[in-house]
């Protein structure tokens, strides 16, 4: 069976790999919205535009953050698929990307050894949580959401859930109202990194079950665990 692994590239961004399939999660690998917006960023980008290989990009929302213009406009998109919700269609389009697939909440789709499903956010815009199951391990990725005790219905073995409090955000005691409801073996603070102005103290995410990631270190997913 393969392995599954994965890496936290910052803010909600995950690259997931096994031995025949790589996944980007909401990658920001540019500084689009210090161009955009006056807001640097905090850590180096872990992977080069001209470095990526993957097969699929999951984008869960348009915003600059997890739609990253400037790095989907310099990569070679050609043979990645792209799902996303269709509010971002049109950005997608225009950068070039000729392998949208429309990813609203209700949609499953499965990527090599992946099952991936669209779930339910609440944010500004139209937004989706992302559920991965693979190897026996549910992931559920609540990406840039409001509390909403809808969230919970979701059960997971790993939990990664926002924690900045910001910009249509939960704050800290609100994900941990929602990580006990939905009691994951373990459960991964995140959306707290990348901006100065937008973020948030990790150990302040005080659950049983918590464990923080390392930037761009790579871990093996194994019984809910990150090993």
């Amino acid at each position: 069976m393969n392995n599954l692994k994965i890496r936290w590239i910052g803010q909600s961004g995950y690259i997931l790999s096994d031995d025949d399939t790589i996944i980007y999660i909401d990658p920001y690998l540019s500084d689009c919205v210090n161009r955009v917006a006056g807001r640097e960023r905090m850590v180096p980008a872990p992977v080069s535009a001209r470095d990526i290989k993957a097969d699929a990009f999951i984008c869960t929302h348009n915003h600059l953050d997890h739609v990253d213009v400037d790095l989907i406009e310099e990569m070679n998109t050609d043979g990645i698929d792209f799902y996303a919700p269709t509010d971002c269609k049109e950005t997608l389009e225009n950068l070039g990307v000729k392998g949208y697939n429309a990813f609203d909440m209700g949609s499953t789709v499965k990527i090599g050894n992946f099952e991936v499903e669209a779930v339910y956010a609440d944010h500004t815009v139209p937004a989706i949580g992302v559920v991965v199951k693979h190897s026996g391990n549910t992931l559920y990725f609540t990406s840039d959401t409001l509390y909403n005790e809808k969230l919970a219905k979701v059960k997971c073995d790993i939990l990664f859930i926002c924690i900045n409090g910001k910009l249509g955000n939960m704050n800290v005691d609100e994900a941990i109202k929602i990580t006990k409801m939905i009691s994951p073996k373990t459960a991964v603070p995140n959306h707290y990194d990348m901006f100065e102005s937008n973020s948030e103290d990790p150990r302040k995410f005080k659950v049983e079950n918590s464990f923080v990631m390392e930037h761009n270190k790579e871990y093996e997913v194994k019984y809910g665990c990150l090993i």
